[in-house]
């Protein structure tokens, strides 16, 4: 047996023995069975202890069936031990089960940090990153059996779409005095983004923009239509990292759910109905409409444009709630630049070799030139100070700073790189966000633009 595979059976052992947060002396006993009948080692302890759940099971998924099956059973005897399985110990097997052994049922473990959210054990939550037509229409026919279904297991069914309509039924100035109230710190421009957001919540923006950018799990950017169901929790190098199953749907969906809830109910009987109820006109904040606002309003890789404020002398990313900080004008006057050029591929420095070809280079430099110290009186500037950008020595400790300045920002941005004044591979140097994220404002910072819909911007481009 392979060092990994050891360490990923202690890693899913562990997990199993402290799920319910009482370790009796059964459970001791069958840890060491397990570690001598595998011939565990200490080293093996401590590699396991740096495993996620996910990465130990992707690992034994490889393993022979005989060796999978042994630790399923020995899992399942050893939480029915006391003739008794707690929900923790019920819910944690039945996905281990269902991820090693050969069932209907299509499955595997996603873990992930979620030290900015807290998400609840008891929600069940629907997920696609492209919009299935065939699985939301069956959805929202069976929807209230669905819900009942899960509902008598002691889960509630997240439906992002549902929670949608609940937003659109407030009215959006009622919703930002809401979310102004539950967000003092928060600017007005930012909770009026994640008004709109929210009352135009989807399923596949929510996996790919909040699931997979904001809180950085890959796999959502690529999933298919699943059930999410958090499992629990691993300490992972003394972090605590929260375990999701994450269930496909057949073609049948209320399929899909009743042989869930039946393996389930096999290990554990609830007590417990959730009674979370929607009405017009009453603002939910708990459970995961809590965690969805947590979410919206969580300052991490965020997705936001960049708006260039001439009257405020300042480029800011109003969904991000920040902006670029210790700039002179013309640092500011470059990026403003590169954003406006961008979308019409950028801007080759590199002098060509040949006499004609450099007529044509002095020409255009001659013309980015003119559209710099345009921009650069923008700024407040005089024209005829505007630094020459065609001087290497010039122009790339500027861009530097540029790119020093965006990096304080990191953790806030999607994806800081695509926002900074990069070469690409045809030599141009560009800023790599679409070009409907570069905007400016008027004199009402509310009135903002795309750089492409802007006639006073567009005159500078097409000199």
């Amino acid at each position: 047996m392979k060092q990994i595979e050891r360490a990923s059976i202690m890693r899913i052992v562990s997990d199993m023995v402290i799920a319910d947060a009482i370790i009796d002396v059964r459970e001791i006993e069958f840890i060491n069975s397990i570690k001598n009948k595998y011939s565990i080692k200490k080293e093996d302890e401590i590699l396991g202890a740096s495993y996620t759940l996910s990465d130990a099971l992707s690992i034994l998924i490889d393993s022979t069936d005989s060796l999978k099956q042994e630790l399923v059973e020995g899992l399942i005897n050893v939480s029915l031990s006391d003739n008794y399985c707690s929900r923790e110990e019920a819910i944690l097997l039945i996905a281990i089960k269902i991820c090693l052994s050969s069932t209907e049922l299509s499955a595997k473990i996603i873990s992930m940090n979620t030290s900015n959210i807290f998400i609840e054990p008891t929600q069940i939550l629907y997920v696609e990153s492209e919009f299935d037509n065939d699985i939301n229409w069956e959805i929202n026919e069976a929807y209230r059996e669905l819900k009942t279904e899960m509902r008598l297991a002691g889960f509630d069914f997240v439906y992002i779409p549902k929670i949608a309509n609940h937003y659109r039924s407030i009215t959006a100035s009622e919703l930002l005095r809401i979310i102004e109230f539950l967000y003092p710190k928060a600017s007005l421009e930012r909770l009026q983004t994640v008004t709109k957001q929210l009352q135009n919540l989807s399923t596949s923006e929510f996996c790919k923009d909040q699931l997979s950018g904001k809180l950085g799990v890959k796999e959502f950017s690529n999933v298919a239509p699943s059930l999410m169901i958090k499992i629990g929790d691993s300490f992972v190098n003394d972090k605590r990292i929260a375990n999701f199953l994450i269930l496909e749907i057949d073609k049948n969906v209320l399929n899909t759910v009743r042989n869930s809830v039946d393996y389930f109910s096999h290990y554990y009987q609830t007590s417990n109905i959730s009674r979370l109820k929607q009405e017009k006109g009453r603002f939910i904040y708990t459970g995961f409409y809590k965690q969805i606002f947590d979410l919206y309003m969580l300052q991490k890789g965020v997705k936001s444009s960049v708006v260039i404020d001439i009257y405020r002398n300042v480029i800011r990313f109003p969904e991000a709630d920040v902006q670029m900080e210790k700039l002179h004008r013309r640092e500011k006057a470059l990026y403003a630049l590169f954003l406006l050029e961008s979308a019409s591929g950028g801007i080759n420095f590199v002098k060509p070799e040949t006499p004609r070809q450099f007529a044509k280079y002095k020409k255009r430099m001659s013309a980015i030139q003119t559209k710099y110290r345009l921009i650069y009186q923008k700024f407040g500037g005089e024209a005829e100070n505007a630094p020459d950008i065609s001087i290497p020595e010039i122009r790339l400790p500027m861009i530097a700073l540029i790119k020093k300045q965006l990096k304080a920002h990191e953790e806030v941005l999607f994806h800081v790189d695509d926002y900074m004044i990069q070469r690409n591979m045809f030599g141009n140097y560009c800023v790599n966000i679409h070009p409907s994220l570069c905007c400016c404002c008027g004199l009402d910072n509310k009135d903002v633009t795309a750089l492409s819909d802007s006639i006073e911007w567009q005159k500078i481009s097409a000199l």
